[in-house]
């Protein structure tokens, strides 16, 4: 049987006006470039993930753009909030007909668990007791192998200014993890970079942004001048997983590299 395809998609940080930029970036561009870069390089996939900052001071309008870009794929799609999305909105606009913000997937051989670890007022992450809880009972009700998600990184990126907006309490969400030998693996967004580390029997995972990277290892805000990106996963019915990263071929000169936050 085939795999399942899965895209992940993340920090798209689409902004409240089309053509609007953000550190020179035209960042609704390079989210619509990527899309059809990944299915025209990949075929098609059984769902796309985006994990969060879809917008950058988001509106209804910027995650309408957002769902019209996706409309054009015959793909399902999971969307999970970032500390720059507003959850409420998101629920509102992206949560109908192919699009949604549910927080389990089920296929035949497979599960996908989505979390939210926005943290109110902090652009680091948290989750909840409720959010945990959910992901306790979700686990124990299915034994299905499953791909975690959520927007945070839960497990250092190397990058120590990244690592103060960590989730703060990864260390559940691993113990939890742990517990169940069906979760195979953990995926982020949040570090516009990559993560690949493995956790005992999990692998844990980050897809570059889709609009400008984050310099690895940097002790403070830095750009990297690598292209944007997304991971895919595929999911085989034994339990077993492949994954890679993915850049495509744009070197941005429009980037603000002088600047120091955005």
């Amino acid at each position: 049987m085939p795999a399942l395809k899965v895209l992940q998609l993340s920090d798209l940080h689409v902004l409240p006006h089309a053509g609007d930029t953000l550190l020179g970036v035209d960042t609704e561009y390079y989210f619509a470039r990527i899309l059809n870069e990944a299915f025209q390089s990949h075929g098609t996939f059984d769902l796309v993930l985006l994990t969060g900052d879809l917008g950058q001071d988001p509106t209804p309008d910027s995650y309408r753009r957002i769902a019209g870009h996706l409309r054009h794929y015959p793909t399902p799609c999971l969307c999970l909030p970032g500390n720059h999305d507003d959850w409420p909105l998101m629920q509102r606009e992206l949560n109908a007909g192919a699009l949604s913000c549910r927080k389990q997937w089920l296929f035949p051989d497979w599960q996908i668990i989505g979390l939210n670890s926005q943290k109110p007022g902090s652009p680091g992450g948290y989750l909840t007791g409720e959010e945990l809880d959910f992901l306790d009972r979700t686990l124990a009700a299915c034994a299905l192998p499953a791909l975690l998600a959520v927007h945070h990184h839960c497990v250092a990126s190397g990058s120590p200014w990244m690592d103060t907006m960590m989730i703060e309490n990864g260390e559940e969400l691993l113990r939890i993890a742990e517990n169940y030998p069906q979760v195979k693996a953990i995926t982020c967004g949040h570090v516009h970079q990559e993560i690949a580390q493995q956790q005992r029997t999990i692998q844990i995972v980050s897809a570059p942004a889709s609009c400008f990277q984050f310099k690895p290892g940097a002790t403070e805000f830095a750009l990297d001048i690598k292209p944007p990106g997304y991971r895919v996963f595929e999911l085989y019915a034994d339990g077993s997983l492949k994954t890679a990263c993915h850049r495509i071929a744009a070197e941005q000169p429009e980037l603000r590299l002088d600047l120091n936050s955005y």
